[in-house]
């Protein structure tokens, strides 16, 4: 994927029909608080703060397994179609995400669970050089 907004600082873009937004992230674990925030300020950009919650939820944890699994560069999209949300982190890894079993004492497993926890779907399309995880929120399911 292509950044269509290689230069922040305003990445923003709507029309009265979509909107989107764009972003380049480093490969870096501080990128995922990085990620979080911008993704707030979309929304709030576009009035959809109901959603906030369970977006950077899901944000926060597609980034941190980009950074910890996939392959550089990454890019973090927000749609928003009408009260709907989608959003996709792409990296260049092929290895697509897999759900793998968490005990109450394990560090890590439970990233998938929470991403299907807090979106509406979730999936993984082919990319360029890699892979697209995807996710839709709508506002009215949001808590």
């Amino acid at each position: 994927m292509k950044n269509p907004n290689p230069v922040p600082p305003h990445p923003i873009r709507a029309d009265k029909n979509a909107r989107e937004a764009c972003w380049d992230l480093p490969a870096d674990l501080e990128a995922v608080g990085k990620a979080r925030r911008l993704a707030r300020e979309a929304l709030a950009t576009w009035g959809m703060p109901v959603v906030a919650e369970d977006v950077t939820m899901v944000v926060s944890e597609l980034v941190s397994n980009a950074i910890v699994h996939g392959k550089a560069p990454i890019t973090l999209s927000l749609h928003q179609y009408g009260r709907i949300v989608r959003g996709e982190v792409t990296d260049h890894s092929t290895v697509w995400p897999t759900p793998i079993p968490a005990g109450p004492n394990e560090e890590h497993g439970r990233g998938l669970a929470i991403v299907t926890a807090y979106a509406d779907r979730w999936g993984v399309e082919p990319a360029q050089d890699g892979k697209t995880v995807w996710f839709i929120c709508a506002e009215w399911r949001s808590r």
